[in-house]
């Protein structure tokens, strides 16, 4: 009888315990430590589609972390899925920081100047000027090229959007569209 008591009263503190514990979900922060920004896709590979970008120095939440390493561009780390405000997916984690980056290698020395700007048919094309020898030209939402950003350095946000389709050679009353990657948003870097 007294070893029943005995059991009985360490199974309930046994249980007791176990109800009381708490549970505690580390949130790990990490930051964009890519210079013109880390892509967001939708699968862990360099083939998903792209859903977002972090911009270099901004933090995002790890939610999880895909074995094993890989290499990429002479970087090495996992697949990694991330939380940026509304945007989770997937993102090459040798490209996160554990720390903001130093003001030497912020988001605004590191950011493109406008070199031109020209509306098309289909959209706003941007040539941007990156200071090393880089120079790429992005399509954009038409109402960019409407901004007051030649000659100013820029950071920028692309979102997918849709664009007459080739097909309809500049006709504006073609219905045709296709999905593109467009810059949607400029922040003028003072």
């Amino acid at each position: 009888m007294k070893t029943r008591i005995v059991s009985a009263t360490l199974i309930g503190i046994l249980l007791l315990g176990s109800a009381c514990k708490e549970e505690k979900t580390e949130t790990i922060t990490l930051y964009g430590g890519a210079p013109s920004g880390l892509i967001i896709r939708n699968k862990p590979d360099t083939s998903g589609d792209r859903v977002g970008i972090i911009p270099l120095g901004t933090a995002v939440q790890v939610l999880e972390q895909k074995e094993p390493a890989v290499t990429i561009q002479g970087k090495s780390g996992r697949w990694t899925r991330v939380k940026l405000d509304k945007v989770e997916g997937w993102v090459f984690g040798g490209f996160l920081l554990a720390n903001p980056p130093s003001k030497t290698e912020s988001a605004d020395s590191n950011a493109p100047t406008v070199t031109g700007l020209e509306s098309g048919d289909v959209a706003c094309y941007v040539t941007l000027d990156y200071g090393n020898g880089k120079t790429e030209m992005k399509t954009a939402a038409f109402d960019i090229c409407d901004q007051p950003i030649k000659g100013k350095k820029i950071t920028f946000k692309m979102e997918k959007g849709q664009v007459l389709a080739d097909s309809c050679q500049g006709d504006p009353e073609c219905s045709e569209t296709k999905t593109v990657d467009l810059i949607t948003t400029v922040t003028v870097v003072k």
